[in-house]
């Protein structure tokens, strides 16, 4: 019997985020004979750029690709308009071949899944990635003090449960997160069913022994670079992260911060509070994802300062991994996800617990006290954070449901 799992995905596979957390785990799982059929929102920006090179990587594999063109900026009514659309396609798809799952990333396409289930009986996985509807509060995209946020909230909460309790498999990005459902619905519900599969990398790609990029304006050959990459602000503390690498110039005379990011307009805003010497220490960049290991290369540590909130709970940071199989120490703060695990326990690098100067200095003399040319952070990676691990994980829960 042909195993065809519809994988439904508000995330687009032309976002970085798609390219390192979609498509290595989908082509995973097409060598591991399931046909996939795969519905996502692409910007049409990144589609552009990136359409072609997706189109190449699935040549061969019993993949199908369908998408719709998501606008980021777009209000609740298109959000909505964006769920019917997709909800048309993956009915279409349903009429077409017959569906052994539908594997869905996250809350908005769990709406879907949850619907195929009710309607159809077809096995359903809520792979969650964090708490949702929590995770908009925390990060200020929806406000406590506005009705139809309140009323949008409690209408995910109670579309939680009801993912958790319809699914035939959850997906939980960390052991805390997890701890935290069973603390909230009844375990014994939850917990036999949920797998834990955090964000992976690809340990190939992100490899230590890869060549430098040729040239860095702004970065001479005797700089200490400690490197961020991503997004600016929501989730992460920019500014924070700047005041740490200031204050550490005090010990680390030839420091540099080179962040990595397309957030360009939102971090020049942020360098406006500084002086023309302190920006000095700030560099700035962007690249595409198979960039990305390049620009780490150039670094001795990497540093991301998450904002703490009750959802971070069940966040697992996509550039831990990648950092790690780059074998840099982290500099992160204590709190966030399975962290204080991998940092304590495995030695990760540097964990702070709180932002003020005292604390800066602390982990300073903690960063400079960690061993040199270690090699271990890489280990933690290949342990615990490669891709093939993680496809392994999603093939046993797919076998788990899907029957001969």
């Amino acid at each position: 019997m042909t195993k065809n799992t519809l994988y439904i995905s508000f995330d687009g596979l032309s976002d970085p985020l798609g390219q390192s957390q979609i498509l290595p785990y989908i082509c995973g799982l097409a060598g591991n004979g399931f046909h996939i059929t795969v519905l996502s929102c692409e910007k049409k920006r990144l589609l552009v750029l990136e359409e072609s090179g997706i189109r190449k990587l699935l040549e061969g594999l019993p993949i199908d690709w369908h998408y719709i063109i998501y606008n980021e900026d777009g209000g609740l009514l298109s959000r909505w308009f964006y769920i019917q659309k997709l909800r048309a396609l993956a009915l279409r798809v349903h009429k077409e071949r017959t569906l052994s799952l539908v594997h869905c990333r996250s809350y908005l396409a769990s709406l879907i899944g949850l619907r195929f289930k009710r309607k159809y009986k077809i096995p359903f996985v809520f792979d969650m990635r964090g708490l949702w509807a929590d995770e908009r509060m925390d990060g200020n995209i929806w406000s406590k003090k506005n009705k139809v946020h309140q009323v949008l909230y409690s209408y995910f909460k109670k579309k939680e449960k009801q993912f958790l309790v319809h699914a035939d498999a959850i997906v939980s990005l960390t052991q805390a997160g997890l701890d935290e459902l069973c603390r909230l619905y009844p375990e014994e519900l939850i917990r036999p069913k949920t797998k834990i599969i955090p964000c992976c990398t690809n340990t190939a790609l992100f490899d230590p022994k890869i060549t430098l990029p040729a040239y860095l304006p702004g970065i001479g050959q005797n700089d200490h670079v400690i490197i961020y990459t991503g997004s600016i602000g929501t989730w992460y503390y920019t500014k924070e992260m700047i005041d740490c690498i200031l204050v550490w110039k005090t010990r680390i005379p030839n420091i540099k911060l080179l962040v990595l990011t397309k957030d360009t307009e939102t971090l020049d805003q942020i360098l406006d509070s500084y002086s023309p010497e302190q920006r000095h220490c700030v560099i700035v960049s962007s690249a595409s994802y198979s960039e990305v290991p390049a620009f780490l290369k150039l670094a001795k540590a990497a540093l991301f300062f998450i904002k703490p909130a009750y959802s971070k709970v069940a966040s697992s940071p996509t550039k831990m991994a990648e950092c790690w199989a780059m074998n840099l120490p982290i500099i992160t703060n204590s709190g966030i996800g399975d962290n204080d695990l991998y940092f304590r326990t495995h030695q990760g690098g540097v964990l702070l617990e709180e932002f003020s100067r005292r604390e800066y200095l602390k982990a300073c003399e903690k960063y400079l006290s960690l061993p040199a040319n270690d090699t271990h952070y890489r280990q933690i990676a290949l342990n615990h954070f490669d891709t093939r691990q993680a496809v392994t994980s999603y093939t046993s829960l797919y076998h788990a449901i899907v029957k001969p």
